[in-house]
């Protein structure tokens, strides 16, 4: 029971720390697998009906998964900051 009681407080330290480092804009999250360059471009050459570059030709010359260059090209506007 003393162990369950210190973890909670715990936790809620975790938490309290997190909303503060939000709130001063230093808890970001992870950085995209891509520069925002490259993003675009992945888009820009997937939609282009000249250029005939396929989701795993694209994930292998970027050198990322299949699902990045997915997620990327599933939105409806290229990517930006």
């Amino acid at each position: 029971m003393a162990a369950e009681f210190e973890t909670n407080l715990n936790h809620l330290r975790t938490r309290e720390g997190m909303a503060k480092a939000r709130a001063k804009g230093r808890l970001k999250g992870k950085a995209p697998k891509l520069p925002l360059a490259a993003r675009k471009t992945i888009h820009r050459r997937y939609h282009d009906p000249d250029d005939d570059a396929s989701l795993a030709d694209l994930a292998e010359e970027y050198s990322v998964g299949r699902s990045t260059i997915h997620r990327i090209i599933s939105s409806p506007t290229p990517p930006r900051i």
